[in-house]
């Protein structure tokens, strides 16, 4: 479901313009990777989405003030400008439309959009050693503490045989009572 506004359009012709958020719409900015599985997600829901290749972001509008208590991504609202394209650029590097705003489909529901962005950024990790997001993530280690439950590190497929190979656990106790043994002899 995408939202109807007070008639908005991007700059029809020429360049990109840095436009003001927080009036007609907010921008939501988030990974492109993130991005990709939000859009698949939302299918036809899913209103205008601005996509920065320079950057590797991407901007959905959102109503003014609708995402403001989100923390799984930024929100550019009053005082914050977004680099618009022209409506007839689709494509390239720098900012251009993955989704073009058309009548009744410019907003984007703000429940939906969430939901599609919590999901789809549960699926992506960091990668621990190239730090970029990885759609495929790889368990290289797994880190315990006695304060803690632990947590899983995460390796892109390019990095993770670089990770040096962490002991099994069972191999751990067995060491360790070989050398119990070893010491009661």
């Amino acid at each position: 479901m995408t939202l109807r506004t007070a008639p908005w359009n991007p700059p029809s012709r020429g360049d990109i313009e840095a436009q003001p958020a927080g009036d007609r719409w907010d921008g939501v900015r988030v990974p492109s990777l993130i991005g990709e599985r939000a859009l698949t997600l939302l299918g036809a829901d899913s209103g205008a989405i601005i996509a920065d290749s320079s950057g590797a972001v991407w901007y959905w509008l959102v109503a003014p003030g609708a995402a403001s208590d989100w923390t799984l991504c930024r929100v550019l609202s009053s005082g914050s400008y977004v680099a618009v394209p022209p409506a007839d650029r689709r494509s390239g590097f720098g900012p251009h439309w993955r989704v073009a705003p058309a009548p009744g489909r410019c907003l984007t529901d703000p429940d939906r959009l969430h939901a599609a962005l919590l999901a789809a950024s549960r699926a992506v990790k960091p990668c621990q050693r190239c730090d970029r997001l990885t759609d495929s993530p790889v368990a290289v280690a797994e880190t315990h503490g006695a304060s803690n439950s632990g947590r899983t590190i995460y390796a892109c497929p390019q990095c993770a045989p670089h990770f040096p190979r962490q002991p099994d656990v069972l191999d751990q106790v067995a060491a360790g009572r070989r050398a119990l043994e070893g010491r009661t002899q």
